[in-house]
């Protein structure tokens, strides 16, 4: 990944953070139910989204311990038959 396209993704992790923290303040500052509810749904679904956003990177940037144990399977040299 490039430099470029990292810091964009890290800069769209802290917007999306900072909102739900915004949001969070507001639940906690309602003076009605319902609000809070509304404003704390809202920051689950940011962290929820970002939690997405996150591990598709990491599936991009790391592949997955069945890929790599299948890649190496192939890398390796084939095993000399025996004699006998």
């Amino acid at each position: 990944m490039t430099l470029a396209t990292e810091a964009q993704e890290v800069t769209r992790a802290d917007e999306l953070i900072g909102q739900a923290r915004v949001l969070l303040v507001v639940a906690d500052r309602a003076s009605d139910l319902r609000t809070a509810l509304v404003a704390v749904r809202q920051a689950l679904d940011i962290t929820t989204l970002l939690s997405q956003e996150l591990r598709g990177i990491a599936a991009v940037e790391k592949p997955t311990h069945h890929a790599q144990r299948r890649e190496d399977r192939f890398s390796r040299p084939a095993r000399k038959p025996r004699a006998g």
